[in-house]
């Protein structure tokens, strides 16, 4: 995964009526793999290789999960291009199992994403 191109960065959005989407999982598109960054049911972080699938609706909870190419918004797209140098993952200091997040350092920057209480959250540096 180190030291290829980034390629493209893709996003799983969660959609419930009217509210600000959120984002459910990140794909990192290389030059030879494609990892899904995401956070699990039991909250744990993980990073694995793995395509983005199709859009679905939840018409019982009147929602649906689009899976679409990342905007500008989400940090991670604004290295599209650059080569990713390093990742650095972090685990539970108390069960070292356990992700709870990564930096991905690129030529030009990092972005830093996490699990808390759930979700996934991302920021530049």
């Amino acid at each position: 995964m180190e030291h290829q191109r980034l390629m493209a960065v893709a996003a799983a959005l969660f959609v419930h009526g009217t509210d600000t989407p959120e984002l459910l999982h990140l794909w990192l598109r290389l030059e030879t793999v494609t990892v899904v960054v995401r956070v699990a049911a039991d909250w744990t972080f993980h990073i694995a290789p793995d395509e983005p699938g199709e859009s679905y609706t939840m018409p019982e909870l009147g929602s649906r999960v689009d899976i679409v190419p990342a905007s500008v918004e989400v940090s991670s797209a604004r290295h599209v291009g650059e080569r990713l140098v390093r990742v650095v993952e972090e685990f539970d200091a108390e069960d070292p199992d356990q992700g709870v997040g990564a930096e991905f350092v690129f030529e030009t920057g990092s972005v830093v994403a996490w699990s808390f209480e759930g979700d996934l959250h991302l920021a530049g540096r």
